[in-house]
């Protein structure tokens, strides 16, 4: 009786069990149905299997049914979308760490292909290349495609840090060696406090920063101090 979803070909029911591992797959990696070719863990098996459908995609013999169904599950055919697809979720976990901002900078040491694959995504915007339903995928992610905002984003994002090293202060001076350009980016954060937009002017508090020029060069005077205090047995002098 095939009505309670017997297969009788040995194949078909290899293919069946097949597809359904690369289900389980899909719904534990934010929809993507893929496992790489050779690439020596414990679903290498499947990943072999995914290559051999691309194959038969690519030869016409993929049957009708099973490319629906493989579509269905979310997977992709071209080598081309899948390093696509790879690449978006990548940059989804970056932004699930790092406070919903979805960005890599082209030159992260960490993520170097990954930034030069977000600066990409922006060029084919600003040409009118990128599809939509692309677009509409990295926006849902929290992508920026404004390169200033991309740029604002990072300097706070770098200021951040500072902070977290130095008690909370939120601050570098436009002279200070290692950070020359973060230090004119804060300096010309407090000139244009009476403009800066309130989304920015409220991130730039909430880490600690400070528009007072006075009050910023006492606290970075008194955390250097504190420094000495903490390296001279507590002798603040």
């Amino acid at each position: 009786n095939t009505q309670i979803g017997f297969v009788f070909g040995l194949h078909d029911g290899a293919w069946e069990k097949s597809l359904e591992e690369l289900r389980l797959v899909a719904e534990g990696n934010g929809g993507r149905a893929h496992v790489s070719w050779g690439d020596g863990s414990e679903r290498s098996a499947l990943g072999t299997w995914c290559k051999k459908q691309r194959y038969l995609q690519k030869l016409g013999l993929l049957r009708e049914d099973r490319k629906a169904r493989l579509l269905e599950i979310g997977f992709v055919f071209s080598l081309q979308g899948e390093a696509w697809e790879k690449s978006l979720e990548e940059l989804r976990l970056v932004a699930e760490s790092n406070g919903g901002t979805a960005h890599v900078l082209r030159n992260d040491p960490e993520r170097l292909e990954l930034g030069r694959w977000c600066a990409t995504q922006r060029t084919l915007e600003e040409r009118g290349d990128l599809r939509a339903d692309r677009k509409a995928r990295l926006l849902e992610i929290g992508f920026d495609f404004d390169r200033q905002e991309v740029a604002w984003n990072q300097r706070l994002e770098e200021l951040r840090l500072v902070a977290e090293g130095n008690g909370g202060v939120a601050h570098v001076h436009q002279r200070d060696p290692e950070r020359p350009e973060l230090g004119r980016w804060c300096d010309n954060q407090r000139a244009r406090v009476g403009t800066l937009r309130p989304d920015r002017k409220a991130r730039l508090r909430k880490i600690g920063f400070v528009f007072d020029p006075l009050e910023a060069a006492w606290e970075q005077s008194f955390e250097e101090l504190r420094m000495v205090a903490a390296g001279n047995g507590g002798v603040a002098h």
